[in-house]
């Protein structure tokens, strides 16, 4: 899934033409030539280690991008209307409330859509991989109150982000937000990559440890 859902994202993004076709190729000849020898599974390793350097320009895009696009989704959602035109390739459990998911985005009815005053910034961070950024918002009514906060995963567009899977968190849920560290496709990946390095090389010395014990016998 991960696979199909990359390679189609960078060939999908090259839909551009004169100077900016010429460097999107190239970006695109990178990664792609990356993706195929580095991938066995999942992103690829190189990307998951953030090796990959931040490209800065692609950073600074996102972050003046990435509100409109949740303001596209926060828009429809306060006309009670599908707000699927502002999803893009929608990843398992796209909208979710609490940590409760609704696979059927155009049957959510979000509770604060329609009161949202004023949207106050969190962070946005673009992962090494250039076109999923993921952001987090606070929420407040026109008295100031919070209603509650938005945890975005995004993907870049030919022109702006789309919302790729959005979690409502109501206040006191703060604690669950997914921070907004550094990583590759997905919010979290690099910890975990490092978690699974880390037991691989833990099961790698039992072995020795284990033969090296057989060897005495």
């Amino acid at each position: 899934m991960r696979k199909t859902i990359w390679l189609a994202v960078v060939a999908g993004a090259g839909l551009l033409s004169g100077p900016s076709a010429q460097a999107q190729s190239s970006f695109m000849a990178d990664v792609i030539g990356q993706t195929i020898a580095n991938m066995s599974s999942g992103w690829p390793s190189g990307c998951l280690a953030l090796e990959w350097k931040e490209d800065a320009a692609a950073a600074a895009r996102f972050d003046r991008e990435a509100e409109p696009a949740l303001k596209a989704y926060l828009t429809l959602a306060a006309r009670k209307a599908d707000p699927a035109p502002a999803y893009k390739r929608r990843l398992p459990g796209p909208w979710a409330l609490d940590g409760v998911p609704n696979d059927d985005i155009h049957a959510i009815s979000d509770p604060w859509a329609s009161r949202v005053a004023r949207l106050e910034r969190v962070g946005v961070t673009l992962g090494r991989a250039k076109v999923f950024g993921h952001g987090v918002w606070r929420a407040y009514d026109a008295d100031g109150h919070l209603l509650g906060t938005y945890d975005a995963e995004m993907i870049r567009k030919t022109q702006g982000y789309a919302v790729m899977r959005l979690r409502l968190w109501s206040p006191g849920q703060e604690d669950k937000i997914r921070s907004l560290t550094p990583y590759c496709g997905e919010p979290g990946d690099h910890e975990a990559w490092l978690d699974a390095k880390a037991a691989a090389e833990a099961k790698k010395a039992q072995r020795r440890a284990e033969a090296a014990a057989r060897a005495k016998n």
